[in-house]
């Protein structure tokens, strides 16, 4: 049964964050991660199959949510744009620079071993490591500078698309106030209908953020009516499932990025209320802890998978054995029998967690912490909390 609840207006969990959401940002980024992991074989053809990449379109329609709720309102009263870009920056500009410098040293070990030689697939400085590239990358714009291109810290191309956006929704908010969200809506409306025509002229990854990010401002302003409804936890329990089973047909069968993305909505409204069983597993300490490093792992994963394919590599090499097909530059994959692979894949995304763990204690949190001194300076301690930092 669903009634009329007048007393959850402003329904937000302790803290004014969205926990249950925290820990889907959590599985999405352990997503992408296996995702990143290739191999040849039957496991590897079913993985193959599942677009695991999708849980990129789920951060921008959660971000575009969850900065509605933190900075929205603030932003159309008058908050500075330039302090919330601070902000921001402040959140999400040191750990890549951290990748970006890992990266740099990389190479240089590279052209030490190798001179300008080519290193497996690829000659040092060059490619994705391009130095022309390293400034935009370094200023987080390489999505904009060097549409898609791949761009040292790779992955962070989603993280660029979501600073143009942060600056975009900022001007709307200010210029247009609660008004700003038709037109974010329309934009992201056109701009998924562009994905799906294939008619996006090289911008498919800004598009994917426009598309997300307005589709997630939109839930925003559903979010008072919609949290005012008082819903039983067993038909919580039943909406909760129903989106994430329909979430896993898209990821299975994907077919238009418009579809996904409108179901990427109904997840976070979904979840966002925290009322059934499955959101309540969300707040679980593991998933929790998941959420937590959800940035962190998104970042730092791709560097830590390419150094355990590159060790492998060599251990083979010595041996005479034949685990894994390695190149720098191209497409490290596994070449084991499944279950070995899944033992592999096991230690890789444990690595990866681990090394997501030291960058989050030493570089993210720190940065993060940061970000909330200035922002209760500014005045906005309340927002920057909620905020996400992807």
């Amino acid at each position: 049964m669903v009634v009329a609840n007048p007393s959850a207006t402003s329904r937000l969990p302790d803290g004014g964050r969205f926990v249950a959401l925290d820990a889907l940002r959590g599985v999405a980024a352990l997503g992408i991660a296996v995702h990143h992991i290739n191999g040849r074989g039957p496991l590897f053809d079913m993985l193959g199959r599942l677009d695991l990449g999708l849980a990129v379109d789920f951060f921008f329609v959660l971000s575009g949510f969850v900065i509605a709720a933190s900075y929205g309102a603030r932003l159309a009263r008058g908050f500075s744009i330039a302090r919330f870009m601070l902000l921001r920056y402040g959140r999400v500009w040191p750990l890549q620079a951290v990748m970006v410098a890992a990266y740099l040293a990389l190479e240089l070990v590279y052209l030490a071993w190798h001179g300008g030689g080519a290193v497996g697939g690829r000659a040092p400085f060059t490619e994705a490591r391009d130095p022309a590239m390293l400034p935009a990358s370094l200023l987080l714009v390489q999505a904009f500078v060097f549409p898609l291109r791949d761009s040292w810290n790779t992955q962070a191309w989603s993280i660029s698309v979501e600073v143009g956006l942060y600056l975009a929704a900022a001007g709307l908010w200010r210029m247009l106030g609660r008004a700003a969200t038709a037109p974010a809506v329309v934009a992201a409306l056109a701009a998924l209908v562009l994905l799906d025509l294939e008619r996006t002229g090289g911008w498919d990854q800004v598009l994917r953020g426009i598309g997300g990010f307005g589709l997630g401002m939109g839930c925003w302003a559903l979010w008072g009516p919609w949290a005012r409804l008082r819903i039983g936890r067993a038909l919580a329990t039943l909406l909760e499932a129903f989106v994430v089973l329909g979430a896993a047909a898209i990821v299975a069968g994907y077919t238009a990025m418009l579809t996904a993305d409108l179901l990427f909505a109904a997840t976070v409204l979904v979840f966002a209320r925290e009322g059934g069983a499955l959101s309540r597993l969300c707040r679980t300490a593991p998933l929790v802890w998941l959420g937590t490093l959800s940035y962190s792992l998104y970042m730092v994963h791709g560097f830590v998978f390419g150094r355990i394919f590159d060790g492998l590599a060599l251990v083979q090499l010595q041996i005479g054995a034949h685990w894994v097909e390695a190149t720098v530059g191209g497409i490290d994959r596994l070449v084991v029998p499944a279950p070995v692979a899944l033992a592999v894949m096991a230690a890789m995304l444990a690595a990866a967690l681990a090394a997501a763990w030291l960058v989050w204690r030493w570089v993210e949190a720190p940065a993060r912490e940061w970000s909330r001194r200035r922002a209760a300076a500014m005045g906005v301690g309340r927002e920057e909390r909620r905020a996400p930092t992807i």
